[in-house]
């Protein structure tokens, strides 16, 4: 039996089984039913503190071969890497590797963006971040701070970053300013005018933010740690995505992904039939390979309506 979607009077999501009953570790993610033991008091410390760790996200063996697969198929740009050559950093993974499909589309992952955002999301961006000894830390900013849009506002940006390496406060480990997504008639400002934590976790783990919470990258100041991380932004898919997914992702490679991966990228309805995102009142995914100029919109190889 399926899950629906109701808002709560805070404004997230919960799902609600066909007979009535809610269960709050229960999210229904592009029609199927996942259940995400701890969903709950993962939202409710975003809701509360602006972030969650959950430790060991995914398995030693998955992650591993993630390193390996990312450092030998991405080509850093070479513009980012300072004269130093200490920030590592690649964008559009999605349009460069296969080796992150099954992290950016995982069940439990949309589960937790969507108890964030509310069931309409996209990815908007995925990058890779290798810190190497010698980087500088960044400077705190918020990442919902691309749009213009005054505060205070509906959250529209989650951030997601699974950690390749240990996260270490010597090696550049995350840093953030607990609660500071509801300072919203504040700018941000840096240390030591705000009191700052530093989040360490292993391997495996994962971090998630609210896109309004103030977070910088940690200086590597060891000298000999790595520290490899895999960052998913999402935001709602009524908006325009940070990478340009559509130009970024090859056709021939959304031809690859399972349909679930193809639906987050941005190949949907953003809010209605009629919404962002549909082509001609269609489902823009049943439609890729039947468009041509000056196509028949009544011909029968189109789909109906919906």
């Amino acid at each position: 039996m399926l899950a629906a979607h109701r808002l709560r009077k805070d404004g997230w999501e919960e799902a609600v089984s066909s007979n009535g009953n809610t269960n709050p570790d229960i999210a229904t993610v592009y029609g199927e039913e996942v259940h995400v033991p701890g969903l709950s008091g993962w939202l409710a410390e975003i809701d509360e503190q602006g972030y969650v760790v959950v430790p060991d996200w995914t398995s030693p063996e998955r992650i591993e071969r993630l390193g390996q697969d990312l450092r030998r198929e991405v080509n850093p740009i070479r513009e980012l890497l300072g004269p130093d050559k200490t920030m590592v950093r690649a964008h559009n993974l999605l349009g460069k590797t296969r080796c992150v499909d099954d992290l950016v589309c995982d069940p439990q992952l949309l589960a937790l963006a969507q108890g964030v955002l509310g069931y309409k999301i996209q990815v908007s961006v995925v990058v890779m971040f290798d810190l190497l000894p010698g980087a500088k830390a960044q400077g705190l900013h918020q990442d919902d701070g691309l749009w213009p849009l005054p505060r205070p506002h509906p959250p529209f940006v989650v951030n997601v970053v699974i950690a390749v390496d240990d996260f270490t406060k010597e090696n550049g480990a995350t840093v953030l300013v607990p609660g500071s997504h509801k300072w919203h008639d504040q700018k941000v400002r840096q240390p030591p005018d705000v009191e700052t934590v530093q989040v360490e976790m292993g391997a495996g783990s994962l971090l998630a933010w609210t896109g309004a919470l103030w977070h910088g990258g940690g200086a590597n100041t060891s000298k000999d740690q790595t520290r490899l991380a895999v960052d998913i932004n999402f935001n709602l898919s009524y908006l325009r995505q940070q990478e340009n997914q559509y130009i970024g992702v090859p056709r021939e490679e959304v031809a690859k992904m399972p349909e679930r991966l193809r639906r987050v990228l941005g190949y949907q309805h953003g809010m209605s039939v009629a919404g962002p995102g549909m082509v001609d009142l269609r489902d823009p995914l049943t439609m890729m390979d039947r468009v041509r100029f000056g196509y028949d919109v009544n011909g029968p190889d189109i789909p109906a309506i919906g």
